[in-house]
């Protein structure tokens, strides 16, 4: 395969979720030579809006498997001689970082790539670098769980060790919930086709709780800090405020830059970078969660990759371009990380009510387009679907990306945007439940509870 005289090579392993192609394509077709491998899972329109988005690439390959995925992306980019291997979805990151190592190229390395996969391997080694961490025990069969329900100190959150989006994350308030907590995760984890084949173990942890000054201005006890790593060096691009979440940890949204002064932010800062060291990430993009606590804060994780809708929310709120550094960092050059926000932006994920519900009554996309300071709706979830909130963050009512000179009208948009036009009848109870307007009833509470 001839390469393009004078431009980098690069190949792009592209999966969802994360940044779609036609968002960040093309601005890397303007500089790299890009080939393009795909995991193809998506179908109907959204595979066919993936598939014309990624045709412009010069090679464009998909791979049905995700265990194929990292033997695919090393063969094309020996074969296309690539200077660098860039993905940006959490399902096919590690996978293209491996391959991208196998060659030579810039990527982490294999201990800190399994550490910001499996999340036993994290908490370990935050331990030995002296970070706090909750107690954790692993949890791989009956037998852990039913010891683990005499002896853990609750409440605890049950977890898998390798996930995405909330799948199979659950409180539990007491050692005589944990059996049915255990098995109802571990059927979720082993049906979703996104985590399956790892076979993840499922693990306890113990309850971090929330500092309840930490949580105001409408925004809740959670932040989450997106950094571009470059050598070992980890500059922090901006920390995205989370929105108070919905029951059980189901995020609502995220809005960015904080609206949390820098003194309050120091302490944060200082311990993700503490984390990266320890867990020894020299290469990428990280997003990490950390939960603000009245004794200061606690990395809950450190992911090796950009986080939800973070590129198109550092575009519109600072102009600043996060998937065409990355490119250049995977390709050997210099990047930029400085930024200058001049507004904020959100992504808005609404959840739907505790427990398994029909959706009665929706919004049209047109209503919620339309709807001040919206630039993207991503999903909507229509009238006559079944959600559950079991499902994790993918059984978000919807997803939509704002942007506004006033944070706090973000604020109130997502409430909005969950509260206005839905109606839900319970599956077991028959009853319809609309939402309270009342945005203190809003994060995952109906007006009436489920019989």
């Amino acid at each position: 395969m001839t390469r393009s005289p004078g431009r980098p090579v690069l190949v792009v392993a592209d999966a969802p979720p994360g940044p779609h192609p036609s968002l960040y394509l093309p601005a890397l077709l303007a500089e790299f030579e890009v080939h393009a491998v795909y995991l193809d899972v998506e179908r109907g329109e959204a595979r066919e809006r993936r598939v014309a988005a990624l045709a412009p690439a010069r090679t464009v390959r998909p791979v049905a498997d995700p265990g194929a995925v990292e033997a695919a992306v090393a063969a094309l980019a020996a074969e296309c001689r690539a200077d660098g291997v860039v993905a940006f979805s959490e399902r096919v990151v590690h996978a293209a970082q491996a391959a991208a190592g196998a060659l030579g190229l810039p990527a982490n390395g294999p201990e800190a790539r399994h550490a910001l996969q499996d999340k036993r391997v994290q908490r370990a080694l935050l331990r030995v670098a002296g970070l706090p961490t909750p107690a954790v025990r692993m949890l791989p069969s009956p037998a852990e769980v039913s010891a683990a329900a005499r002896e853990f100190p609750f409440p605890a959150v049950l977890k898998p060790a390798i996930g995405m989006g909330s799948l199979g994350t659950f409180p539990v308030r007491r050692g005589a919930d944990l059996a049915d907590t255990w098995s109802a995760a571990r059927r979720l984890v082993d049906a979703d086709p996104r985590v399956a084949h790892w076979a993840p173990v499922l693990m306890l942890e113990e309850e971090l709780a929330g500092d309840p000054a930490a949580a105001r201005d409408g925004v809740g006890d959670q932040v989450s800090v997106e950094a571009i790593v470059d050598g070992g060096q980890v500059h922090v691009l901006a920390v995205s405020d989370k929105l108070p979440l919905s029951h059980p940890y189901r995020e609502t949204g995220h809005l960015l830059p904080s609206l949390r002064p820098a003194s309050e932010l120091e302490p944060v800062l200082a311990q993700v970078v503490a984390a990266h060291r320890a867990l020894g990430v020299t290469f990428g993009a990280t997003h990490t969660e950390v939960k603000l606590t009245p004794d200061g804060p606690r990395i809950i994780e450190v992911n090796g990759r950009v986080g939800g809708s973070v590129p198109e929310r550092l575009r519109l709120a600072a102009g600043y371009d996060l998937t065409t550094q990355l490119a250049r960092l995977a390709t050997g050059q210099p990047v930029d990380p400085s930024i200058a926000f001049h507004r904020w932006a959100a992504y808005l994920t609404p959840q739907p009510p505790t427990g398994r519900h029909q959706v009665r009554c929706a919004p049209t996309w047109q209503q919620v387009e339309s709807a001040p300071g919206v630039v993207r709706l991503l999903h909507l979830t229509p009238a006559g679907a079944v959600v559950d909130s079991d499902a994790g963050t993918a059984g978000t009512l919807l997803r939509a990306v704002a942007v506004a000179d006033d944070p706090h009208a973000l604020i109130r948009l997502g409430e909005r945007l969950g509260t206005e036009h839905f109606a839900f009848k319970s599956i077991h109870s028959g009853h319809e439940e609309p939402w309270s307007a009342d945005p203190h009833q809003f994060h995952g509470r109906p007006l009436r509870e489920s019989a």
